[in-house]
């Protein structure tokens, strides 16, 4: 039976240790260690375009909201143009200039739905009354979204309002206030954009995911893990942003957004 013998030196001047191996034994842990490898790299290049398309879809969720502040905006603007035109068309009838076509104008646009943005007063400590369930399954479980973003007192200034595409609330808070987690999760997105400023997007074992949007610096980054509770953010008034503010949203499993405002009873 043919063998490899292996000599080992601990040091110079050290007894020689000598230990044969089978030339099969030596074949065979060859061939185990080829067919490890081989698995490996077919699992990382199996895996690797799941593992993409699974951060694609967080980034979409995130332009999604991206999409959706554009068509506030845009709201926003339309309903400027509506109370330019009503003044003008005043402004003539005020001037005998064509008065026809100037009170048409008027009564036309009187009778559009007034959708103008309302900005709301609501403290954070009196939200309770605005919950329409108690929510006793988000307080226990860690993985569902529950409780406030933020623990110093703040006010919110916009609530969830599919209408005008703000999916998603809107706390008015002093920068730098400390933003935290709402659930257990795993950051899928932490990034600046043009739009959001310095953003998080945590996606939770519970299938929901939360995006925290405008702040001035982050302090996660994506891959890492959370708990419900920890620094992910300081609030600031990057981005597409009007005052310093926290733009707080939920999404559910299929990335639908939904009222934050349940989830917030304390």
């Amino acid at each position: 039976m043919k063998h490899m013998t292996l000599m080992i030196v601990p040091y110079q001047g050290a007894e020689v240790h000598s230990l044969r191996v089978r030339h099969s034994v030596v074949k065979l842990l060859a061939v185990l260690s080829a067919a490890i490898l081989c698995a490996l790299i077919g699992a990382a290049i199996y895996l690797r375009p799941m593992i993409e398309k699974a951060s694609e879809y967080d980034r979409l969720n995130a332009q999604n909201q991206l999409l959706s502040l554009e068509k506030q905006k845009i709201r926003e603007l339309n309903q400027k143009i509506i109370v330019l035109e009503k003044l003008v068309a005043k402004i003539h009838l005020a001037q005998g200039v064509g008065e026809h076509e100037a009170a048409e104008a008027v009564i036309r646009q009187d009778k559009e739905k007034d959708t103008a943005l309302e900005e709301y007063e609501i403290p954070l400590e009196s939200r309770k009354s605005l919950s329409s369930s108690t929510m006793d399954n988000s307080r226990r479980d860690p993985r569902i979204p529950y409780g406030a973003p933020v623990e110093e007192k703040g006010y919110i200034s916009r609530l969830y309002d599919e209408e005008i595409y703000h999916f998603g609330i809107d706390i008015a808070l002093k920068k730098g206030t400390p933003v935290r987690a709402t659930a257990d999760g795993t950051v899928s997105v932490a990034e600046k954009s043009d739009d959001l400023g310095y953003y998080v997007m945590i996606k939770h074992a519970s299938g929901y995911s939360t995006l925290y949007a405008h702040n001035s610096s982050l302090a996660v980054e994506s891959g890492d893990r959370v708990r419900r509770g920890d620094l992910i953010a300081y609030s600031g008034n990057l981005g597409q942003s009007s005052g310093p503010h926290l733009h707080y949203a939920i999404l559910d499993k299929d990335g639908n957004p939904v009222d934050p405002m349940p989830f917030l009873e304390p």
